[in-house]
């Protein structure tokens, strides 16, 4: 057998793949015993059960709902379950992305057309903390917008309500806050922020991807 055929022979063995795939993972942080974030639930089974379920629908593709509307019954679920902790409605809309980048990325893009169709906005800015996630400056050079970052407070390090309305202007698309912001995990005055941005007909987006399912359970007095 020639040295190309054995590893070919070789490569095709599962054994052999999953063994590459294993050595590069050795140098990683541990996904259990609490020395990574947001990667271990903690509980027994839970991990088996999760890879079992995303085996299942592997090869479904979701671009397609037509052949696959499997996907679309998934999604309905997944977006009603989570808006209820967050104060959703029945009327709630929602969809899947594949990530917390895409899911900023479609949030900029959407108050970008906003502005544009509802009140003409042809240069569109976003107001964003200096606090928050890099993913929404990516959305900027993308998308086209201005982003303008407003600093926050050195000692709570949460954006003030005083200053993102200050800094509101005709050509404001969006405005973010976050609940609670990646680096520091404190929460903007959300509230507050929203108000000021609907007053200007400017929408608000808030990011809570990390830690934001978390605060909906908070919120109907869950622990667990």
């Amino acid at each position: 057998m020639s040295a190309s055929a054995a590893h070919r022979a070789a490569g095709d063995d599962p054994g052999t793949l999953l063994a590459r795939l294993d050595a590069p993972r050795a140098a990683d942080l541990p996904v259990h015993g609490g020395r990574t974030m947001a990667y271990d639930s903690g509980l027994p089974g839970t991990e088996e059960l999760a890879a079992a379920a995303h085996a299942r629908f592997a090869g479904v593709n979701g671009l397609d709902m037509t052949a696959f509307p499997s996907v679309v019954a998934l999604e309905n679920d997944l977006v009603g379950a989570a808006a209820r902790p967050l104060g959703g409605t029945a009327a709630t809309a929602g969809t899947f992305t594949s990530g917390g980048t895409e899911s900023c990325l479609l949030a900029v893009l959407t108050a970008r057309e906003h502005a544009r169709r509802t009140r003409g906005v042809s240069a569109p800015e976003m107001l964003l903390p200096e606090t928050a996630h890099a993913a929404f400056h990516k959305a900027a050079a993308l998308f086209g917008l201005r982003a303008v970052t407003v600093p926050v407070d050195p000692g709570t390090h949460r954006v003030r309500a005083a200053d993102v309305a200050a800094a509101l202007t005709g050509r404001t698309a969006l405005v973010v806050v976050s609940a609670p912001s990646y680096a520091h995990g404190v929460i903007d005055p959300v509230a507050e922020a929203a108000a000021a941005a609907a007053a200007r007909g400017v929408l608000c987006h808030v990011d809570a991807c990390i830690g934001g399912w978390y605060l909906g359970q908070l919120r109907l007095g869950r622990r667990s």
